[in-house]
């Protein structure tokens, strides 16, 4: 059994020296090529230029001078393989603190393929290679498996074995490069394949024979990242590529089954600032993506159990602190990261990934006790990194808000879905947990913000409004959070009383910013913080109608800051709390329900819309006149006259339906008066849109809608009435003339003929048209109702009834024809010509067909008699009938 060990032992070793043997040859054989190359480049290169100097010595004067001139320097001689993976990059100075960042660009040839092109064209040329050196790799981590399964060898004596193969690898790369004088692929695969080697064996050590603790392992496979940067420096990216993939691999490939989670993240770690210090020397963008994925990876494999609960979030952090702290030697994180250099442009999505990486773990993970340090330390490297880089400070944001969403997603469930407390004994914790946050984020924004400073320039601006929001806002949503969350710790009436002081102590700070000129920034964001948390005191302690009304009151106050501070920049919370009342008011008939007390209706939707009056109102009058305080002004005044319908409309439902606005009714009357009223605001809305300027399209499409709903309205009981409805016919009654046919019906026609004078000159003809046909139907009705003594159309006429229809609508014809003529109406000269029409052939089929003798000769008389009237009524009024037609 001896023996075959050995035997296999010289077989393997027999193969690696036959292998150097071969890459030697290669190597020299490749260093001839390149060289006879070369010298044949340059003598063409030299012949080509005796040619071109024989041709310039005949010309004369400036010809000869500008020809000398223009001759481009001998090009270097040109390898054969892609630059781009065969030089690395020098190795530079130390460079000032101002200047680490700023690397140098990767290398790209000018005339060579794009970056698609490039990697295929890499990957035909090089891809023996680097299988090669994956094989080679390969074959050692399989040594190590193969020797474990076999038993062969002692533990000890497999780690040295594996140890000295590397080592071997490493000095085989070396040698080579010192013995062609450059650097190649196959050079940097053979130290890549040590680099893994290494890796194996040390990690084997630790977690397979556990014979080695893990302080020691860890510096160790420090170590031999460290040696791997140093090779990399010497034969480029695909070293780095290689020993990163493997590094991040070999807990994979060389595993003992203990899930040990939190050694391997450990392990990640060290490895991730391993390629950090790669990339201060080799920079390729995507060895910063294989760190970052190799990290996440890691990250990824801790969610699956609960090994590493409590100890993601420092992890995340700790990758977060490399990312900004190895490359440019920012231990303290006081540089600034230029928005130009290529590692910057990284650094905002990667830190992004981090803080989703952080939310996605607090929701894995739930509230632990130890959530103070477990999710603060990401907080920390975040706002220490974005105090001096401008870009970076939307990230404290992003997590904050992220955190919070997660920890009320953490609580929904259940069916129908809803927000579930935390257990009573988690109360205490959780809300000691929101002020340590609060105080983190707060405290650190307030400092950054002193730190940026007041300057004049756009970024300064910027940034310290970012921070100004972070420092005010985080409070009050922590104070959100911990109510919703832990509501049941504190009496509620405490929780509404800290809302309002907070509101109160940013509106004191605000208006007293004015006065000492702090930032503008700074004191809008105040401002906006003592409305929210006035809004947030009212929603802990109203509801329903109150609440409204308390939201509404805001509009108010913001008019007033707006114009006794002059700050513009709050018209879009302005804008906002409109919405927020115009909507729950629009849409509370499908959400809420409302008790019928104290006539809610009036001081809800009144008072609202008083509200925004008061607000346009103040807007308005400021001296001299500002053209944003204006544009807000029109926004209140749209959204008083918007709430002034809504108050109508649920006036007009809470008297109707004994108190209750809200009522699930739609009787004929609420038809008859939503059509009146959406008809008139409309023609209000559209007159007022030709005197609003800019703001008018908003009037104009609102008063379309408004418009749209009436005709709707119309449209609906006409419906309603030709299927003989009851809640139709029954809400006309009985009582002759003095009835609602006349709202109903011929208040259409009225309407109708406004619309034709007063609104869209596109539409007046239709209205026109509509107020004729409005004007029949309501004469007809009145007929039936005189006959019927109701409307329903599902019963039969008398003759007598039918009749009166055609002498109504005969006259109506005739009235209708001359008014026409006279006027020179050509739509109405063709309507009264059409019921004319219509009159005449009733005549014939439905009256007359049932008489006889001399009531049919009376009739037929009667008949003629008529068209000879009009006839010769119309040829009077001087109108030919073939223009008019």
């Amino acid at each position: 059994m001896e023996n075959l060990v050995l035997l296999g032992v010289l077989l393997v070793v027999t193969i690696i020296v036959g292998a150097f043997m071969g890459i030697f040859a290669f190597a020299e054989v490749k260093q001839l090529r390149r060289e006879v190359r070369s010298l044949t480049a340059r003598l063409d290169e030299a012949s080509e230029q005796g040619e071109a100097t024989g041709q310039n010595r005949s010309t004369a004067g400036d010809n000869e001078v500008f020809s000398i001139a223009a001759q481009s320097p001998p090009e270097p001689d040109t390898l054969e393989l892609d630059l781009d993976l065969e030089q690395p990059a020098p190795a530079t100075l130390q460079k000032p603190r101002s200047q680490r960042w700023a690397t140098q660009p990767e290398k790209r040839s000018p005339q060579g393929p794009i970056a698609g092109g490039r990697f295929f064209s890499n990957l035909q040329k090089n891809w023996m290679v680097w299988l090669g050196g994956a094989c080679v790799a390969l074959s050692g981590v399989f040594l190590a498996r193969y020797g474990i399964e076999q038993g062969l060898l002692g533990p000890k004596v497999r780690v040295v074995m594996g140890l000295v193969t590397a080592l071997a690898l490493y000095i085989a790369a070396e040698v080579l490069r010192r013995k062609t004088g450059g650097t190649h692929p196959t050079f940097a695969a053979l130290a890549g394949g040590g680099a893994i080697t290494a890796f194996a064996a040390v990690l084997s050590s630790v977690h397979l024979y556990h014979f080695i603790e893990p302080g020691v392992a860890f510096g160790a496979l420090a170590l031999v990242a460290l040696v791997t940067m140093w090779l990399a420096r010497l034969h480029g990216p695909v070293l780095a590529a290689i020993g990163m993939l493997g590094a991040y691999s070999v807990p994979v490939l060389v595993s003992s089954d203990s899930g040990n989670v939190l050694g391997a993240m450990v392990y990640a770690l060290i490895i991730s600032a391993s390629v950090l210090l790669l990339l201060r020397h080799v920079y390729r963008s995507w060895l910063w993506l294989g760190l970052l994925a190799g990290a996440l990876l890691w990250w990824l494999v801790s969610l699956v159990g609960h090994q590493a609960d409590g100890w993601r979030g420092p992890y995340l952090a700790a990758v977060a602190y490399l990312i900004l702290a190895v490359i440019p030697r920012d231990w303290l994180l006081r540089l600034r990261i230029p928005d130009t250099s290529q590692q910057g442009a990284l650094v905002l999505p990667s830190l992004l990934l981090l803080v989703a990486a952080q939310c996605l773990s607090i929701l894995r993970e739930g509230f632990l006790s130890s959530a103070i340090w477990a999710w603060s330390p990401l907080a920390i490297v975040t706002l220490l990194a974005a105090r001096q880089t401008p870009r970076l400070a939307p990230v404290p944001w992003v997590l904050f808000l992220g955190q919070v969403a997660v920890w009320f997603a953490n609580q929904v469930g259940g069916e129908p879905l809803r927000l579930a407390p935390l257990p009573p004994e988690l109360h205490s914790p959780f809300l000691t947990y929101l002020l340590v946050n609060t105080l983190l984020f707060s405290g650190f924004a307030v400092y950054n913000y002193f730190a940026v400073g007041s300057g004049e320039s756009k970024e300064r601006t910027v940034t310290a409004a970012w921070w100004a929001s972070l420092a005010v806002m985080v409070p009050l949503l922590s104070l959100l959070l911990g109510y919703s969350l832990a509501g049941d710790f504190l009496p509620r009436y405490l929780w509404c009383l800290y809302a309002a002081i907070f509101g109160a102590i940013f509106m004191f700070l605000g208006s007293r910013g004015v006065g000492k000129h702090w930032s503008r920034g700074m004191v809008v964001w105040l401002f906006i913080a003592a409305h929210f948390a006035y809004s947030l005191a009212v929603c802990l302690w109203l509801k329903q109608a109150s609440l409204t009304l308390a939201l509404a009151l805001q509009a108010i106050s913001l008019a007033w800051v707006i114009r006794r501070f002059d700050m513009p920049a709050l018209g879009w919370l302005l804008k906002a709390v409109l919405l927020v009342v115009v909507v729950r008011l629009t849409l509370n008939p499908w959400l809420l329900s409302y008790g019928n007390v104290a006539h809610w209706s009036l001081w809800t939707y009144g008072g609202a819309t008083l509200c925004a009056w008061i607000a346009a109102r103040i807007l308005s009058s400021s001296q001299p006149a500002d053209s944003a305080q204006v544009g807000l002004a029109r926004w209140a005044e749209a959204g008083a006259l918007h709430l002034l319908v809504l108050t109508l409309w649920a006036e007009c439902r809470y008297w109707l339906y004994s108190g209750n606005a809200l009522a699930a009714e739609f009787s004929f009357t609420e038809a008859v008066i939503d059509m009146w009223l959406f008809t008139c605001l409309g023609l209000v809305y559209y007159r007022k849109s030709l005197l609003s300027g800019h703001f008018g399209r908003w009037y104009d499409g609102y008063g379309r809608v408004l418009m749209l709903a009436g005709l709707a309205c119309y449209i609906g009981i006409l419906l309603a009435t030709a299927l003989s409805e009851p809640w139709v016919w029954r809400g006309i009654g009985e009582r002759p003339l003095l009835n609602m046919l006349i709202p109903a019906f011929a208040g259409p026609v009225l309407l109708a003929a406004l619309a034709s004078r007063f609104y869209l000159p596109s539409v007046r003809r239709f209205a026109g048209q509509l107020a004729a046909l409005a004007a029949f139907v309501w004469i007809s009705l009145e007929v039936r109702h005189l006959w019927q003594g109701n409307i329903r159309l599902d019963v039969p006429a008398s003759t007598g009834e039918l009749y009166t229809y055609s002498a109504v609508w005969l006259a109506l014809a005739v009235t209708a024809i001359l008014v026409a003529s006279w006027r020179g109406w050509r739509s109405g000269y063709q309507g009264g010509m059409a019921l004319l029409a219509l009159v005449i052939v009733k005549l014939f089929l439905v009256d007359m067909s049932g008489l006889e003798g001399l009531l049919r000769v009376a009739s037929f008389m009667g008949m003629g008699l008529a068209l000879l009237g009009i006839a010769y009524l119309h040829q009077k009024l001087g109108v030919n009938p073939e223009d008019s037609a």
